[in-house]
């Protein structure tokens, strides 16, 4: 007799292979989005060599540090924030998420198969552009002192990970009561591209607007992950900044459990 659990894993399995099947078929929307990528990489370091010509610091930033955070976000930027949550918004508006719900399958762990499909194939990606750049360009590297600071590093992405899934499932719940939740969404990744650290770090910003940044989940998806591989922060900075972290994934669960029952209701009220 077969154990449950490696049956009820394996429909994920299949979410999670067909979703990789999917990504490959539509080569143009995903090379579309590399093209983005390596535009935007470009841009940063024209921007930061242009900055570091006569200087060889800058906001605490040494050149090799500055280079590390600008190619190590155009990676954590493809692992954190490429996700398949927007497509909850197209599946409430036409109802296509009915199908989910008579299924013996979680639509949250659904969501978080096509999540991880989306995110192997882009920081795949990100990495062979990244390699490629460095190989290219021949910009100094930072390299972490400690071997410890490799692990804090993985943990801190992987904390952002999921906070960054959180938060973007809650704002795509939004469609149970409004077709038009797609403005909220792309206001609120603009707005995180920011507040993240995904632009520059955010110790360039005035102290009270990166103070708030740091306490709010913003800089715990990029900077804080970022300044854990630079070696910049000391261990009081570094509970701080996992404790910021686990706090808001915390909070973000709550938020996305109550939205998603209340969701429910409004959805079904509606379809019935």
């Amino acid at each position: 007799m077969n154990a449950p659990f490696p049956d009820a894993f394996s429909k994920y399995r299949t979410v999670f292979a067909m979703s990789v099947q999917r990504e490959l078929t539509y080569r143009a929307s995903f090379l579309m989005d590399r093209a983005r990528s390596v535009t935007i990489l470009i841009a940063f370091y024209a921007f930061w060599s242009a900055i570091f010509q006569d200087r060889a610091d800058f906001a605490g930033y040494t050149r090799a540090q500055m280079f590390t955070y600008v190619l190590g976000m155009n990676v954590l930027n493809a692992l954190v924030f490429s996700d398949k949550t927007w497509e909850m918004i197209y599946e409430i508006n036409t109802g296509k998420i009915s199908s989910y719900l008579i299924r013996p399958i979680s639509y949250i762990g659904a969501c978080v198969s096509r999540d991880a499909a989306d995110k192997l194939t882009q920081m795949l990606s990100a990495v062979i552009e990244v390699a490629l750049a460095w190989w290219l360009l021949r910009v100094p590297l930072y390299a972490p002192r400690d071997p410890w600071t490799y692990a804090a590093f993985a943990a801190a992405a992987l904390l952002a990970v999921a906070l960054y899934f959180l938060m973007s499932y809650a704002v795509s719940s939004l469609a149970f009561w409004t077709a038009e939740s797609g403005g909220p969404r792309f206001c609120f990744e603009l707005f995180l591209a920011f507040a993240s650290g995904g632009f520059f770090p955010l110790d360039v910003l005035p102290g009270l607007m990166r103070r708030t940044f740091e306490s709010l989940p913003f800089a715990s998806l990029l900077f804080f992950p970022l300044n854990v591989f630079l070696e910049r922060l000391g261990p009081g900075d570094l509970a701080r900044g996992f404790a910021v972290q686990v706090f808001w994934i915390v909070c973000s669960g709550f938020l996305v459990r109550a939205l998603w029952r209340r969701g429910l209701r409004a959805y079904g009220s509606e379809g019935g």
